[in-house]
Parts: C-alpha cells; structure tokens; sequence
C-alpha cells in the first residue's frame, strides 16, 4: 500500500532495478534515474547486421535469485497485475575448455560425468577433484549467509540458521592463502589446477594473489549449475524493466545526475544535469552508480571514503563482436581458450594493463541455445580477453590485442577465423567507462586481490547521510550479476528501519 514515500534510484543496472522492484513492493513511490538511452547498465544488448549480441555479463548462474524478487513482488503486491514470473533453460553443461597442448574438457553439470571426463582428459585421481567441488560447495553452504546475504558493515545479527551452517565447518575453510596454492595443493594436475584458478576472473582478480576463500565460487556452477535465461542475457534486463513498471516505478533514461542533496545529516533528493537546478525531493536515494562517482561527482562536497575509492581496481575486458559466417561444433555457449602460462599473463595485466602476447580467451557464443541471435548458418561471438582497469593505456593496445586473439583461436583450435567475420564492433575499458560509469572500466569495482578484500567493499548504508543507500557491483557484496542482486536485497532491507 503506497504511503507516499519518495525514493530515487540513481542508476538503471541490475541491482538499481531490483532495488526499485523491492522498494516500490513495499510501498515506497519510486523514481529511477539512468544517464544511458536504456536500461540495464553493462547488461544491455545490440543488434548488428542481422546478429543479436548481449553486451555485458554472457554467464548465468543462481537463477532463484530473480525467482525470490517475483515471489517478493507477488508477495507484497497480491493485487498488481505482474509480469509472467522469470524462466530460463538449465543446461547440461558449464564450459568447454581447450589448452594449445591439444587438451580438451567439457565441464558437465552432472558432477559424475564431469569427473570421468576430466579423468579420461588428464588422468589423476577422480576422488580427489569429486572431493575438491563437494568441498566447494560445503564452504559455500556454510558461508553464504554471514558473508553474501547480508551486511558485513553494521551488525543486524545472521541469525541461529546462519551461525549453524558455518560453525561445524569453520576449521575446513580456506581462510588463508591465494586460490592458487590452495588448488595446486589439493588438486596437483596442471590442467584441473589452471581451470578452478580461474574462478577468480569471477570478481576480476588475479588467482595467484586472490584468497582461497574464492574456492566457494565454483559451486555456482558446479552445484547450483549454468542456465540460460529466455530471450538471452538481455532477458534479464526486460524482466527486471517489466516488473518495476508493473510496480509503478517511474523509469527515466536519458536522465544524468548531477548531484545528490543533502541538508544537517539527511538526504533531500538529487539534482539532474538537465535540471535547471530544481530539486527532485526524496526521503531516501539508493546509488547504483560506481561508488567512485558516487563521491567524487555526486557527493563532492561530503567526505569521502578514501581507503576504499583508493583500493586497487579489478581487472576490465576487450570484447570482440563478430558476427562469424560458418558453425563451429568444437564450440558451445561458454568457451575457454586458456594461456600456456596463466601466471605470467596475470603479471602482464599487473605490469603493462595488456593481457601478455599468450591471453586466455573466452568466447561466448549465444546463438548456440538461441538460433535468431544469428542468421541461418552463421555464430554471433563474444570475444574476451582480460586487460587492466586503465582506459587510456589499453585504448592504443586494441590492434594487436585483437591479432594476439585471433592467433590464439588459431593455434588453439586451428581455425582461421578473421576471413570470416562480416560484422564486428569492439568494447574496451573507455567505452565501459563512457557507458556505464564503472570507474576506469572496472569490471567489478575493486579486485579481490587481497586477504581483507570483501571487508573493503563499501556498506550499503551510508553512516554519514540518513536516507543513502549503495547497491552495485562496487558495493558489497561485489559485481556480477548474482552479488548484485543480493546487495539490492541487503540494502533494501537496511530501509525497513528508515522513517
């Protein structure tokens, strides 16, 4: 029941939508302002020559994250006419791995058959990786409520369930160390080794200085499994869109923020850039814009948290677009070409921001599940490869960055695959950037490069203004699409005790 309590949204990705779905459920009358022409922040999707690319995230994972935002809205709001609840496809498998040594994987979602493939693959003992992603999935279990599901910041008390979950396994998690040496240790075989390091990419780290602790994201999909939400990534937006407005949340694209009011402590409303400086009045703004931003252009004059702005960023990307004429039945939806030295391009990124002459490339591939992203006997590819959150240095990289890639299929594959490209457009850190605010084209806000890197996200709370609020994938608990949509659950849920 409305009660005419204003809010803003200040920014239209996913975790700014779902903030919106949840606030309008309870009650509050919702604006949400988004600078873009469109929704959706990174997950939004463009139409080229005939193929459909989704332009931001391309794996989906914990798909009764969107379940729980229907099942809060139908709760909330019995009598609204909602949308159609979410759907999406679940499927047999994760990634189809490939080395330049001519090993190949397919990672199953069923775990048996996974494990006796990568037995037949690698050799080795088939017990000790069964066991490797059943201790995944324990740490997950046994730390997802303390530590994701709600704040690290303010105490509000886990509860009797969370405390219970961890406290028989906390001598079993793996509180110290790099994710590195924690699957060399337990797994040993090269392969194995270079694939569950690479979970760190996950938050846009480095494995061999990001914690052990990150063993828990594997189970994503090794236990919860991969999906394919229906109409595409994009899907996920238009579900988000179509539930708020049912909700009555009034969307404004189109719309930059200048600036966030505030006045003795509290927040007032916000200012647009196309304002004429007229206050749009609210009781509470929720940002979904970079925390960077936030501060150093919206609150400028508010103090600033700068051990946590200062942080080290996380990793960024260069994503090819190519539309490519052929099939390719080597491939599937989510593929990785990996390096031959995985260390060593991870100190490229760290000392130059470019991915080394040897990068691992991922490629995604939508049209394997959905046909029409394609025309009739050719592949729509999401090519990506992970650079340094520095736009201007990685900007003159983008020519032999783009040779390094196409070698690498290559070799790897042994496919030509440049005279087959007949669309293409490229997305580097500075277009990141100029589309969605992430400060320097950060993938996800600060990197997990550190022991305290999730005690450094910052709350969702502010405890300098009454009525602000953070949600985001540079707030805690991180980016991707599942963390982002925890933290519009958490900071919408700090709201309840706001008046």
């Amino acid at each position: 029941m409305k009660q005419n309590r204003q809010a803003i949204v200040i920014g239209a990705g996913i975790a700014g939508l779902a903030a919106s779905v949840r606030l309008a459920a309870k009650g509050w009358d919702v604006r949400l302002f988004e600078a873009a022409e469109a929704p959706g922040g990174k997950l939004r999707e463009r139409w080229q020559n005939g193929y459909r690319f989704d332009l931001g995230p391309s794996l989906f994972t914990w798909p009764q994250l969107m379940q729980d935002l229907d099942n809060f809205a139908k709760e909330h709001c019995p009598d609204v006419s909602l949308p159609d609840p979410f759907t999406h496809e679940t499927l047999d498998r994760s990634t189809h791995y490939f080395w330049e040594d001519g090993k190949s994987l397919v990672a199953w979602s069923e775990r048996t058959k996974f494990v006796r493939s990568a037995k037949e693959a690698f050799g080795g003992d088939a017990a000790n990786l069964e066991s490797h992603i059943k201790h995944s999935g324990r740490s997950f279990e046994a730390t997802r409520q303390i530590f994701l599901e709600q704040s690290l910041h303010e105490w509000r008390g886990a509860g009797k369930s969370a405390w219970s979950a961890v406290l028989p396994f906390v001598h079993r998690l793996p509180w110290f160390g790099t994710l590195h040496r924690w699957n060399r240790k337990r797994l040993k075989e090269p392969h194995l080794v270079q694939l569950f390091d690479r979970y760190a990419t996950y938050n846009g780290s480095d494995p061999h200085r990001a914690p052990a602790m990150l063993h828990v994201i594997p189970h994503l999909e090794h236990g919860m499994g991969t999906h394919f939400p229906q109409g595409g990534m994009h899907g996920i937006t238009k579900h988000l869109v179509a539930l708020a407005e049912s909700l009555g949340v009034e969307i404004n694209c189109n719309e930059p923020v200048k600036r966030i009011v505030h006045e003795s402590g509290k927040i007032k409303g916000i200012v647009l850039e196309n304002g004429n400086g007229n206050i749009v009045r609210a009781d509470l703004v929720m940002s979904n814009s970079d925390v960077h931003p936030t501060y150093r252009q919206l609150l400028p004059d508010l103090v600033a948290p700068e051990k946590i702005l200062s942080q080290e960023r996380s990793t960024s990307g260069v994503i090819f677009y190519w539309g490519v004429k052929g099939e390719h039945p080597k491939l599937h939806l989510h593929n990785i070409l990996f390096s031959k030295n995985y260390k060593g391009e991870f100190e490229a990124i760290d000392k130059t921001d470019g991915p080394g002459e040897d990068p691992t490339v991922y490629i995604n591939i939508s049209s394997k599940i959905k046909p029409d992203d394609a025309p009739q006997g050719c592949e729509n590819w999401f090519v990506m490869v992970n650079v340094g959150a520095n736009p201007e240095r990685v900007e003159s990289m983008i020519p032999a960055i783009r040779q390094q890639v196409l070698a690498k299929i290559q070799r790897t594959l042994g496919a030509d695959i440049e005279p087959l490209i007949d669309s293409e457009f490229t997305l580097t850190p500075q277009g990141i950037q100029d589309r969605t605010s992430s400060w320097r084209g950060a993938l996800y806000g600060a990197s997990s490069n550190s022991m305290m890197a999730a005690f450094l996200r910052h709350r969702n709370r502010s405890n300098q203004l009454k009525g602000l609020y953070f949600c985001g994938g540079s707030v805690h608990p991180g980016g991707g699409i599942p963390l982002c949509l925890l933290s519009a659950r958490i900071a919408t849920e700090l709201t309840d005790s706001h008046s």
